[in-house]
């Protein structure tokens, strides 16, 4: 049995510190919910099955909240979550459970990822296919899925116009390189940009 010292708030947290009298246990940062539900005050007695019960309690709790708190910055597929999660140390278990709770509330959707990813690097940064395929698989999307949504989301007809329109973007700032140098220059950034070779050398006989 381990008998509770004090339970005393962390400063700048929701979390409090619960300590006890025997020290075999370091202070637990446990939150107001899960003190309450373990009735856990002062000069209470627990034993080591309650104590891991809480302790197991909270730390899927804190788990579920980095997940949450990652996703809602920006939209994250489920690869870059899980990432982000082992990089915090949770155990495995913890974060399958996480993952779970945000598919349950709609936060976590890799299809409508891929979706939103290919749109806005197309209305912000003019990529051709290769670059969006390459990109969506470092977040571990599925292959099969890139591919079907490359095929729905990405203007095929409309590559030259992309090309064109981020090739005239990174000429006004190399507008002061010798002009020989610049079709180069165009050709191995519009590469980068993952657009094909045919594209590639319309967009630069049609600029320079």
């Amino acid at each position: 049995m381990h008998k509770v010292y004090s339970i005393k708030k962390k400063r700048y947290s929701k979390k409090y510190f619960v300590n006890f009298v025997d020290f075999t246990h370091d202070s637990l940062e446990l939150g107001l919910d899960v003190i309450m539900k373990f009735s856990i005050t002062k000069d209470t007695e627990i034993d080591d099955d309650i104590l891991q019960e809480a302790i197991s309690e909270q730390s899927i709790k804190d788990t579920k909240l980095a997940a949450f708190n990652y996703v809602s910055y920006k939209p994250r597929s489920e690869y870059e979550v899980r990432e982000k999660l082992r990089t915090k140390d949770y155990s495995q278990e913890n974060i399958d459970l996480a993952i779970l709770f945000l598919y349950e509330f709609k936060l976590l959707d890799d299809e409508q990822f891929a979706q939103n990813f290919i749109e806005v690097n197309l209305r912000n940064k003019p990529s051709g296919k290769y670059k969006l395929l390459h990109e969506l698989s470092k977040r571990g999307i599925d292959e099969s899925l890139i591919n079907n949504s490359i095929l729905e989301y990405y203007p095929e007809d409309n590559a030259l116009e992309l090309a064109l329109l981020a090739a005239k973007k990174h000429l006004k700032k190399i507008s002061y390189k010798p002009k020989e140098k610049q079709k180069k220059l165009v050709t191995d950034f519009l590469s980068r940009r993952g657009f094909d070779w045919d594209t590639i050398n319309k967009a630069t006989d049609k600029l320079l």
